[in-house]
């Protein structure tokens, strides 16, 4: 009780709280309607859609143009003009998406030549490009709860689409691997309807419009790194699937794609905190005062969470389906291992963020693509599926030990960070 007490005081807790209860939820609702699937869709349909589905989150993050994070940052320190400001990135977001989404599809069989079947009807274009656009501004909508410390209706938004995209499944099974990504799309519309709604609540007389208003140039240069850097950070996570449909299967693919989800809930407890940290620093918080708790509450969760990992993933995966936990608990093990070293990474990554010092946050990011995508090929030559979550791990762990070695005067480091709080406080 005393733990929720606590939680309930802290507005940094909070928030970091209300966005890991939201992976949470992700995950279980994925459960299900990864279950579902199964049930209608074959394991090659099922692994080709992971693989379109992986594009389409690339693209997504593509056109977010580092907004998602600039966002987080900028709209507590000008809430006047956060209807504008919202408007513009997601105006613009929407025509990169248009962009990329095109030139995509155009390419279809230079990236993936394996998803050649699922495109080149007019039809299946149009869907892929409008579930993209949902995706980009779902994550812009996102962020702008985030930084309005309204992740509750983070949550919300995210259980309604969860929700909403597993009850078109059986309806929608008579168009093969389609189907599942037409799901996938009708909970992210209606969503994204609701999310609407609650950002007015959030931010006071906010109304969509279209308008591209000059305020975005002043968030140019911090977007333009955090857009570097989320390319660099996504890269490994979304292209991986693709690699592997192309190295191995689809049905690997598939494998994969279950396993990084699930992990995914580890990725997510430092990225939650970082997010939440961002936004009370953005607001004239203190940032050392934060950041001492947010280390130990990343630990407290992270490392209890890998040790079940490792002694119940293989039943989580027997959840999904018996084939995932025989050909996939093993990559799950390596995955959620990864979620150590991962953690020093994105916590550093986040007190950098939070100084506006975003060149570091893209070296190390950019380092941990460039790393797994050297190891990845031989890598799964040598060890099939596992050599893919091995690249990623491996890469995560030299990383960390760059950024432990970056803070080897903790003196230094620590002096820094008062510093920094003294010129927050003065300004």
């Amino acid at each position: 009780m005393q733990f929720f007490r606590t939680l309930l005081r802290d507005s940094l807790l909070k928030n970091a709280f209300y966005l890991m209860a939201t992976n949470l939820t992700n995950l279980l609702l994925g459960f299900i309607f990864w279950v579902i699937a199964a049930i209608y869709y074959s394991p090659d349909e099922i692994g080709t859609i992971s693989a379109v589905l992986s594009s389409m989150f690339l693209i997504a993050m593509i056109s977010s143009l580092g907004f998602t994070t600039s966002l987080i940052f900028y709209l507590p320190r000008d809430r006047k003009n956060a209807s504008k400001m919202i408007n513009s990135c997601i105006i613009a977001s929407i025509a990169v998406s248009v962009l990329f989404s095109s030139i995509y599809i155009l390419g279809i069989d230079i990236w993936t030549p394996a998803l050649g079947s699922i495109f080149g009807n007019l039809e299946s274009d149009i869907i892929f490009m409008a579930v993209t656009i949902f995706s980009t501004i779902s994550s812009l909508i996102s962020s702008a709860f985030t930084a309005g410390k309204r992740s509750s209706f983070h949550m919300t938004k995210e259980t309604v689409f969860g929700s909403l995209k597993i009850l078109p499944l059986p309806l929608l099974a008579g168009f093969g691997a389609m189907g599942i990504f037409l799901s996938w799309g009708v909970g992210l519309l209606l969503s994204l309807i609701l999310s609407l709604v609650l950002l007015s609540i959030v931010w006071k007389g906010y109304l969509p419009r279209l308008t591209l208003d000059p305020i975005i140039k002043s968030m140019a240069g911090y977007s333009a790194w955090n857009y570097l850097a989320d390319l660099f950070y996504s890269l490994p996570r979304f292209v991986l699937p693709i690699l592997i449909v192309n190295l191995i299967s689809p049905e690997s693919t598939g494998f994969f794609f279950i396993a990084f989800m699930v992990a995914g809930l580890l990725y997510g407890i430092p990225q939650s905190i970082t997010n939440s940290l961002l936004a009370e620093t953005s607001d004239g918080g203190k940032l050392w005062d934060k950041v001492g708790r947010a280390i130990r509450f990343n630990a407290a969760l992270v490392i209890p969470g890998f040790l079940l990992f490792v002694f119940f993933g293989k039943f989580v995966l027997n959840l999904f389906n018996p084939n995932y936990a025989q050909n996939a608990s093993t990559t799950l093990t390596i995955l959620a291992a990864a979620s150590l070293p991962l953690s020093i990474n994105t916590i550093f990554m986040g007190i950098r963020n939070s100084q506006k010092k975003v060149k570091s946050v893209v070296k190390i990011n950019l380092a941990i693509s460039v790393i797994t995508f050297v190891l990845v090929v031989p890598f799964i030559k040598v060890w099939g599926l596992n050599g893919a979550a091995a690249a990623y791990f491996v890469a995560n762990v030299v990383c960390a030990i760059a950024v432990i070695y970056w803070m080897s005067n903790p003196a230094e480091f620590i002096s820094n960070q008062f510093k920094y709080n003294r010129k927050e406080g003065s300004g």
